[in-house]
């Protein structure tokens, strides 16, 4: 996965896409700290004061708010924990919001995919933020290979999971690398806020630094336990925090891709909790259904620990980072 950002330009509701990727923070000549205003003191070219910020989801919309202080006023389009953003038909409301925005972020990775056609049917420049780059698509790549001669039901198995992860904020690390993105595209905007923004950046950082020594700790005890994972949302953290993922390939696609699951793929994952090989089971709490029923009976019939992750924030009340900490307590508790 890449992280890139580019800037936007719409002339009409063809979106034309430019081409500028950022690099690292540059320091404006300033050395007194500005504070936001409706008609600041300042002689540049532009536009001044709170940077209005659409995002895609409440997950981002908190990261953005973490590093951007008072500069910036976000809406995020998702909010409800219980919508899945990968099937979210927008509304003429979401259009407003990016109408309205300075700032646009999307996830990217073909999870947010409305973000590009909100953008396309809007006038005006817009800086446009997308975290994670290409296409991500499950069900595309499996498509595309089913087309492909020569390649053996193997191989076609094995190239439809040669694609990234694009839950990354469940990765701290690059959770890290968007919000230096994040603070990049604010400070563009808005030079003025380079020290206010820099600092809640460093704050930042340090707590998600913190959070990874829990990780970590959470590896040496973790190490080598198998697990079950009915959807990959948090699977880039199970992976970094020593988990071995031996959900059945087949149950895994058949989820994925919103098909039935195969009985065979679902008997063995029921044996595998059964007879405690698996030694944890995570569910989306998005993707509850009739199967998940079934094996989280199962799992607690034979004392496997459970637990229940989201795609987005489940409580308004909780920030990126006291989220993601609770994620690792659920986590912890589970193998200790």
């Amino acid at each position: 996965m890449k992280l890139r950002w580019f800037f936007i330009g719409i002339a009409s509701a063809a979106a034309v896409a430019l081409v500028l990727f950022a690099s690292s923070l540059v320091n404006p000549d300033s050395s007194e700290e500005e504070a936001p205003s409706s008609n600041p003191s300042i002689t540049r070219d532009g536009e001044t004061g709170v940077i209005k910020v659409a995002t895609s989801t409440n997950v981002w919309a908190s990261v953005i708010e973490l590093i951007g202080g008072e500069w910036v006023e976000v809406s995020a389009i998702i909010t409800d924990p219980l919508q899945d953003p990968h099937s979210y038909e927008a509304s003429a409301r979401d259009q407003l919001a990016i109408s309205d925005a300075e700032l646009v972020v999307a996830n990217g990775g073909g999870y947010d995919e409305f973000m590009e056609v909100l953008l396309a049917a809007t006038e005006g420049e817009k800086l446009f933020l997308e975290l994670v780059e290409g296409d991500h698509s499950h069900t595309e790549d499996k498509e595309a290979h089913e087309g492909e001669e020569g390649h053996t039901e193997d191989e076609a198995h094995s190239d439809e999971h040669d694609h990234g992860n694009e839950h990354i904020w469940y990765d701290l690390e690059l959770v890290a690398e968007a919000a230096e993105h994040i603070a990049e595209a604010i400070t563009e905007l808005r030079p003025e806020a380079f020290d206010s923004v820099t600092a809640n950046y460093d704050f930042f950082i340090s707590e998600l630094a913190n959070l990874e020594l829990r990780v970590e700790a959470l590896r040496e005890r973790s190490l080598g336990t198998a697990v079950i994972a009915l959807e990959g949302v948090g699977n880039l953290m199970l992976e970094h925090a020593g988990f071995e993922n031996i959900t059945p390939e087949a149950l895994a696609d058949a989820i994925e891709e919103e098909r039935e699951v195969p009985a065979v793929a679902l008997d063995q994952a029921q044996s595998l909790l059964a007879g405690r090989v698996a030694g944890l089971l995570v569910v989306n709490a998005q993707m509850l259904d009739q199967v998940s029923e079934s094996l989280i009976q199962t799992a607690e019939a034979n004392q496997v620990p459970v637990i229940t992750l989201s795609e987005l924030i489940p409580d308004p009340e909780l920030d990126y980072l006291d989220w993601m900490a609770l994620v690792l307590d659920q986590m912890q508790e589970a193998v200790y």
